[in-house]
């Protein structure tokens, strides 16, 4: 049996003590009930269903043939944009903020 004292997880903020027991916590609920809590069963079957499918289709569906050269361009001039844009200065003028 485990000490009482090696269940429970302690938080200090600022001079206000919480406990969690973390055993209890994870082993009442079942990993049914986890999941019905955070998943509708819609979500839960789309998600199956793109499973299954990134499984099965590249088995079925032939090769493709690989993408132009031009293409790989397309990640570069993006990040040289991104870059120029995070380097440029911005237009917003100076504006003096007073504390009340």
């Amino acid at each position: 049996m485990v000490p009482r004292w090696r269940k429970m997880t302690t938080y200090d903020f600022d001079q206000l003590r919480l406990y969690f027991d973390t055993t209890k916590a994870f082993s009442s609920l079942s990993a049914r009930r986890l999941m019905c809590k955070y998943f509708s069963l819609r979500s839960a079957l789309v998600m199956v269903v793109l499973t299954v499918s990134l499984l099965v289709l590249p088995l079925v569906l032939p090769p493709l043939p690989p993408p132009p050269v031009e293409l790989f361009l397309v990640p570069i001039l993006i990040m040289a944009v991104l870059i120029l844009l995070a380097c440029s200065p911005s237009n917003i003028p100076n504006v003096a903020v007073t504390s009340i």
